[in-house]
């Protein structure tokens, strides 16, 4: 059975697009460690959420139909209480800046819509190294 390599790459999108989102902020923003804080506490939301929506899909895949559909619900719901538990704390308590939290957090839509990109770049490098 062949591996699937979509989470590696959603989660190497995610690190490209926050690499360029930090040069966005490094360049054009001051308090360069606010910014960077924000940014990457919501890149490391990204990151926990897609990882939890693959294992989530993995073991719902393994259920039977209703209680698969309740089962992926629920985990869905504690995602986004993380998620929101996650924002809340670093608002709360001022960590970092919340507009580039927020850009952290959208990386993992970004990275969702570069995955065809990533799965070429992916495909290529495998090729490389079967050729050599």
């Amino acid at each position: 059975m062949k591996k699937d390599s979509t989470l590696a790459e959603v989660l190497t999108g995610i690190i490209v697009v926050g690499i360029v989102e930090q040069m966005v902020c490094l360049l054009f923003f001051d308090n360069h460690i606010y910014n960077t804080v924000g940014l990457w506490s919501g890149i490391a939301l990204s990151i926990g959420m897609v990882i939890h929506m693959q294992r989530t899909l993995e073991d719902g895949l393994d259920l039977g139909g209703e209680m698969a559909a309740r089962y992926i619900k629920k985990a869905s719901m504690t995602r986004m209480l993380v998620a929101c538990v996650w924002i809340s704390v670093i608002l709360l308590f001022d960590w970092g800046n919340p507009l580039t939290l927020l850009a952290g957090t959208l990386a993992l839509k970004v990275a969702v819509y570069l995955q065809p990109v990533m799965h070429k770049w992916f495909q290529r490098k495998t090729e490389r190294r079967r050729s050599e």
